[in-house]
């Protein structure tokens, strides 16, 4: 199995949930008043039978054009084309986003022959929040209407390699993917464990539709993942977006790979 980040770069974000790219060598961040910084980074992963991007990201192009993620699966001697399996934690649009592209209703699929998996009660919590602007609501509903998705309920497996677990927490049906063997296992903790920061520090966010369950689940995952040598795929940090987790003396240790 191989696992590879896709970066797409760095950004702020405000209360209006407008991603702005920050480059750190220029920006500052005293210039973007109430802003967060975050990494976005999406993952691509071959199992033995399927080539898989797991939250594909905002869907944003780069200067010269063309979609970050299509550059860089490219560049890993992949296309877009090759792609069989898109995988959704959740679908606020810095994790969704990159399922299509296009404007003004007129919307293609990123991955056009990937079959993509979305817990359904997800999408029926995101259409309750039609003021929110945390959701691209016109790329939702295209994926909605689209042949391509697959709905699935509750916990579950795709196959012998890919397994999927509601966590609840960030969003209500947010859901987290186990990849591998139980002898070599990854993790992807979506938007409940997306930076090792937030293992070590705990917290509960503000930003979590139950901030309280996240970081319960985000204890267990660590505590799991710390006793099992997963390796945790992080999506929101481009400096380390794999690690192992180790546990001592009461305190959580990352050991980056």
């Amino acid at each position: 199995m191989q696992v590879i980040p896709l970066s797409e770069g760095t950004y702020t974000v405000d209360i209006s949930k407008r991603f702005v790219p920050f480059h750190p060598q220029t920006d500052h961040l005293s210039d973007r008043p109430a802003s967060l910084v975050v990494d976005i980074v999406p993952f691509l992963i071959q199992t033995s039978g399927e080539l898989v991007v797991v939250d594909p990201g905002l869907g944003f192009q780069g200067n010269d054009g063309e979609f970050m993620i299509h550059s860089s699966i490219m560049r890993h001697g992949y296309s877009a084309d090759d792609v069989s399996l898109v995988l959704l934690s959740h679908l606020h649009k810095d994790h969704a986003g990159g399922l299509a592209y296009g404007k003004d209703g007129a919307y293609n699929l990123m991955f056009p022959t990937a079959t993509v998996y979305c817990q359904e009660k997800e999408m029926e919590y995101a259409f309750t929040k039609k003021e929110s602007s945390s959701f691209d609501f016109e790329k939702l509903e295209f994926i909605r209407r689209s042949p391509k998705l697959r709905f699935i309920n509750g916990d579950g497996t795709l196959n012998e390699e890919i397994r999927f677990e509601i966590s609840g927490g960030h969003t209500p049906f947010h859901q987290v993917f186990f990849f591998g063997t139980e002898e070599k296992k990854y993790f992807f903790g979506g938007d409940v464990v997306p930076q090792p920061s937030q293992i070590i520090r705990r917290f509960v966010a503000k930003y979590d539709f139950d901030g309280k369950l996240s970081a319960q689940r985000r204890r267990e995952y660590s505590m799991r993942g710390a006793e099992s040598n997963w390796t945790f795929l992080f999506f929101h940090d481009g400096k380390t977006p794999m690690a192992h987790v180790n546990f001592r003396h009461q305190q959580f240790r990352i050991i980056s790979v």
